[in-house]
């Protein structure tokens, strides 16, 4: 960690130094008392961050892909501190002792580039005034993936009508523009349009934003940022994604091919093999206990990471032992399940059937448990939630400590503190947990049962948990029917 905390350090500190000093130089003032400063968190593989200004947070948790809009600040010199939050507490990474906000300036500044060579980039909002049925438009590149992906070459734009054709040789480019570019696209009229991005000189497309309807925008300046896609669902879609943020919100463009990503795994202890229906298509065959789709049985370690790709919408899911016919055989029905593009699944099967088949939330019973997998990989953290999908095992208290600090004895007999969760019940489900990374000593995962002399019911030693990770960690008992696995132990999914 210490190596993160002096990239983040030396590397942003630096450039908002200068930013500081061109900021100050390109003051508008006309009266008021007033200036306003917009943060976009555009590294991304970077934590979280909080800004103060003097002694008060204007700006807390602003995390990827994400615009803070204007906040509104009191014109003069004052100390402006960005912070870090990192597993445990926060940093300063940033400190600029004499940050110059200029009467009724606008600042626009995004935190551009990966982590290790993190910076601020002053970008200028359009500098046309919009009419009440126009927009006005800047756009800046900041995707250090295409970037890459491009040598550094420019890449075309083609902002046109949904229907046009660029691959007419007559329809040309609305601007190329390099990493850390930026563009005043001026006013257009609200209505629909549809953006494209190709490599220089080509119509190889890369990135299709679809239709858009710019209406609701009407009378606003929007600040456009490309910005990496940061998952493999993302990524199989298009390199990147667009940010587009006006005053006070944004919305995120995705391409328009961007699939949804979902797996399955079969945690129930007692259920057979079974098929699995999407609106009565059979999906998985024979999926057995431990088991995964799309893939293989689950390992602890390293976690299984893989995703099926399947249309965004509407589903009803229907569960039956397999072999079935179709799913007029279903024992399991979910009427409605909606999954939206660009976000990653896992659903997961846990409960017994011999209690009934209306869980997930009704005791034991039998149930799909769908889950959204925040799956950024932020290179100052592990990230980690926990999954109680072992009805045998009763209540519970985990355990989550640095490899190799305690025993279990140690544990058992309360030297360790108290636990991560405390009587955590069977189907709960955390939110994700920052954890300093470690591969090294890794971390234990001790579960034991919550009874007045706890046992140890499960004992990971040193599971590793590298920059980056993000981890379902997921509790499970013997299979009922063959006893294969026969322990209690743990399955991981990551990303």
């Amino acid at each position: 960690m210490k190596s993160i905390d002096r990239l983040l350090k030396t590397g942003v500190a630096l450039g908002i130094v200068a930013v500081s000093l061109v900021l100050a130089a390109c003051s508008d003032s006309n009266g008021s008392d007033s200036s306003d400063l917009r943060v976009i968190h555009a590294s991304p593989d970077a934590p979280m961050v909080n800004v103060r200004v003097g002694n008060k947070t204007i700006i807390p948790k602003l995390d990827y892909a994400n615009s803070s809009g204007y906040v509104s600040v009191r014109s003069g010199t004052k100390q402006v501190v960005v912070e870090a939050i990192l597993p445990g507490g926060q940093l300063d990474v940033i400190t600029v002792p004499d940050f110059a906000f200029d009467k009724d300036t606008r600042y626009n500044i995004l935190a551009i580039n990966e982590t290790a060579a993190i910076a601020p980039k002053v970008v200028a909002e359009s500098a046309t005034e919009p009419g009440s049925n126009e927009v006005a438009i800047a756009v800046v590149h900041a995707s250090p993936a295409a970037d890459a992906a491009t040598a550094g070459a420019p890449v075309d734009v083609y902002v046109t009508d949904p229907a046009v054709d660029i691959t007419d040789p007559a329809v040309l480019p609305a601007f190329s523009f390099i990493y850390e570019g930026v563009v005043d696209a001026a006013a257009l009229p609200v209505g629909n349009y549809r953006i494209q991005v190709t490599l220089n000189n080509t119509k190889t497309v890369v990135y299709d934003s679809g239709e858009v309807d710019l209406s609701p925008f009407a009378g606003d300046k929007l600040l456009i940022a490309a910005l990496d896609s940061v998952t493999g669902t993302e990524q199989a879609a298009s390199p990147i994604k667009l940010l587009v943020a006006n005053d006070s919100i944004q919305v995120v463009l995705l391409d328009t091919g961007t699939l949804v990503g979902a797996r399955v795994a079969h945690l129930s202890p007692d259920a057979p093999a079974v098929d699995v229906f999407a609106n009565a298509g059979k999906l998985i065959t024979a999926i057995e206990y431990t088991e995964t789709f799309p893939g293989n049985t689950l390992p602890v370690d390293p976690g299984y990471s893989d995703y099926a790709n399947i249309a965004a919408g509407d589903y009803e899911i229907d569960v039956a032992v397999s072999p079935a016919a179709s799913a007029a055989s279903s024992v399991y029905n979910v009427p409605s399940l909606s999954l939206d593009g660009g976000t990653e699944y896992s659903i997961i099967a846990l409960g017994s059937i011999a209690e009934g088949f209306n869980g997930p939330g009704s005791g034991d019973e039998f149930g799909l448990l769908p889950m959204i997998d925040d799956n950024r990989p932020v290179v100052t953290q592990a990230s980690v939630k926990i999954l109680h999908a072992a009805p045998a095992a009763g209540l519970v208290d985990v355990y989550v400590t640095p490899g190799g600090q305690y025993t279990t004895a140690e544990v058992e007999s309360g030297l360790a503190g108290e636990p991560l969760l405390n009587d955590f019940a069977f189907g709960d489900l955390t939110d994700y947990v920052a954890l300093t990374p470690d591969t090294a000593a890794g971390y234990d995962i001790r579960v034991l049962t919550a009874t007045p002399t706890p046992v140890t019911a499960i004992e990971v030693l040193g599971f590793p948990l590298p920059a980056g990770v993000v981890a379902t960690v997921i509790a499970r008992q013997p299979d009922g029917i063959d006893s294969i696995p026969a322990d209690f132990n743990l399955e991981v999914l990551t990303n």
